[in-house]
């Protein structure tokens, strides 16, 4: 029959509390020892998957390079063999290719040009609206034009509270 517990008579704490909390803390330990071991064996192996992974990847961009460059050997030797001269359809190929570098270029300007990386106007009037809602559930009424709220676009009418804004983006 297991012997009960003792209870310390100045302070109230079991004797046994101690070797309990020494147990704990050392399964613990062994316990993330051993977690941490496996972690470390199976990031070895992730490493080792990932330097062949990039290991093969340079090799096909270094082959996919090459094979560029003998396309466009290919289109020069074509047009110097339409044209009858290899300055020629050297000189044909090399416009032919920076005419598409020029209108690649262009299209990426434009694209880039309409990135505002900073600006998120419609994510600022919800946020606003928020807060707006958050202070007045907190009890405290906003102050005139205190809040960023944007212009109103022709969008419906925003509905009143949080969840139903919520149900609003959802439909």
């Amino acid at each position: 029959m297991p012997e009960p517990e003792r209870v310390d008579g100045g302070n109230g704490a079991r004797p046994g509390i101690v070797a309990r909390l020494d147990k704990l803390i050392t399964a613990a330990a062994d316990l993330f020892s051993t977690r941490s071991q496996i972690f470390g064996e199976e990031l070895s192996r992730k490493t080792g998957h990932l330097a062949r992974g990039i290991a093969a990847a340079t090799i096909a961009a270094t082959l996919a390079f090459l094979a560029f460059l003998l396309l466009a050997g290919l289109v020069a030797a074509f047009f110097a063999r339409i044209l009858g001269s290899a300055w020629l359809g050297v000189l044909v190929a090399l416009v032919l290719y920076a005419g598409g570098a020029v209108l690649a270029a262009f299209l990426a300007i434009r694209a880039f040009s309409r990135v505002r990386p900073l600006d998120f106007p419609i994510t600022s009037r919800e946020i606003g609206r928020d807060w707006e809602t958050v202070r007045r559930a907190a009890g405290i009424e906003p102050e005139p034009g205190a809040s960023p709220r944007l212009p109103e676009s022709s969008a419906p009418p925003p509905a009143e509270g949080f969840e139903e804004r919520l149900r609003e983006g959802w439909e």
